[in-house]
């Protein structure tokens, strides 16, 4: 029952959490062009949101499967904190450039440690577990850029408007943390003396060359190769979407209102995508779901530029990626999870996020290079036919590869 307990409070935690950064976030790439910021600036600030991570993601998904993951939330809120306060002291780019390193920390630790707390028990339950985590993680999506657009469009000043939305997040990030504590106090963490690796010995070099060899073994299973490969195709999209769409939106005329009621159109799309998936999962695999998923995201890239003329349907765009994109995640974890076991699965989290982290280097750093030199429509245009490419390829190989092992016994992870 405890552990029923703890999962309920992984996926509401997680809802809680991603509110939490997508009431600030939408509003960076602005805040940093009111602060004179070029498009280039703007793309590599949110690329050291994504470089931090590389070099914690699998020692953080070690800490994991060490002292469990209620104590590594509390350490990525600490680092959350700090970020967001970097945020409201912000008036150049450089605390700017630092609150993003602070962020990217805690959102690997932290997304990595509410997948562990809710990826328990039987593959039934943890599955189930997991459609709920993410249809909750996209309601925090969907609520948080809403009640920032609404926190921001009380300013006079858009600039000010921005800085008050970040005042909020910070806010609730300290109520949350009080409630991690007090969850903390009851949750059963694991006896870091029983772990395979000492807490000590992770923050060492060779701990840390170790903790990324080890992750790594984990990639030669094909379920995990799979899920990555999917899963940072899907998150190059979300990156570029995430950090460029608002200030895309602003340059055709949006309202600082109309943009965040946009963004959270994509979260409520996501949330609402997850009624389908019981649907989807018995009628295909895991694996054609994830193209699909990839190839739709893909085309909604590359139409961009059509649809941002008119309102509706952008407001309609937004809704068909955000429900792509909602497929993708549980599906893409369940995929992986599968693989392993119980004592491995920080680890593989860690791996996931770093893979995203790469992803979402590339995604901004590249985009915000073609938008500077030849404007967003063109970035936009050039990014989403290159997806749609690369997503029709793998989509070509990966199938192939499905059929090769169809009749082979499935079989049972070790738990």
């Amino acid at each position: 029952m405890q552990t029923d307990r703890f999962a309920l409070f992984g996926i509401f935690g997680g809802f809680a959490f991603f509110a939490i950064t997508a009431l600030a976030q939408p509003f960076f790439a602005l805040y940093a062009a009111e602060l004179g910021a070029s498009t280039f600036a703007i793309g590599a600030m949110v690329t050291l949101k994504a470089l931090f991570p590389l070099f914690i993601a699998m020692p953080a998904g070690q800490l994991i499967d060490t002292l469990g993951p209620v104590r590594m939330l509390q350490a990525g809120s600490v680092l959350l904190l700090a970020g967001l306060v970097c945020m409201v002291l912000a008036t150049g780019l450089w605390l700017l450039a630092l609150s993003q390193v602070l962020l990217g920390g805690a959102i690997v630790i932290m997304a990595s440690a509410f997948q562990v707390l809710v990826a328990k028990g039987s593959r039934e339950s943890r599955n189930e577990a997991i459609k709920r985590y993410s249809m909750w993680m996209s309601a925090g999506s969907m609520v948080g850029p809403l009640i920032g657009g609404v926190i921001a469009s009380t300013q006079a000043d858009p600039a000010e408007g921005y800085q008050l939305a970040f005042i909020t997040s910070t806010v609730a990030t300290l109520v949350f943390m009080l409630v991690l504590t007090a969850v903390a106090r009851r949750y059963p963490h694991p006896d870091p003396q029983a772990a395979e690796i000492r807490t000590r010995d992770v923050f060492r070099p060779s701990g840390i060359t170790g903790s990324y060899r080890s992750g790594m073994h984990l990639a030669h299973l094909p379920p995990v190769q799979f899920g990555l490969t999917a899963t940072f195709l899907i998150m190059f999209i979300q990156a570029l979407y995430m950090s460029f769409l608002p200030l895309y939106l602003a340059e055709n005329g949006f309202s600082t209102m109309l943009i965040a009621v946009t963004v959270s159109l994509k979260g409520l799309a996501g949330m609402l995508s997850r009624y389908g998936l019981n649907l989807l999962t018995r009628r295909f695999r895991q694996e054609s779901i994830l193209m699909g998923a990839g190839l739709i995201s893909a085309l909604c890239v590359l139409v961009t530029p059509l649809a941002v003329g008119s309102p509706v349907t952008m407001l309609m765009l937004a809704a068909v990626l955000g429900g792509a994109v909602g497929v993708n995640l549980p599906v893409s974890i369940m995929v992986m999870v599968d693989a392993v076991g119980d004592g491995q699965r920080g680890k593989l989290m860690g791996l996931r996020l770093l893979s995203n982290r790469v992803s979402q280097i590339v995604s901004p750093l590249t985009f915000g290079l073609v938008g500077s030199a030849f404007g967003l429509t063109a970035a936009f245009w050039s990014a989403g036919g290159l997806l749609v490419a690369v997503l029709g390829g793998f989509t070509v190989v990966a199938q192939r590869s499905l059929r090769r092992n169809e009749g082979r016994p499935a079989q049972e992870p070790a738990e």
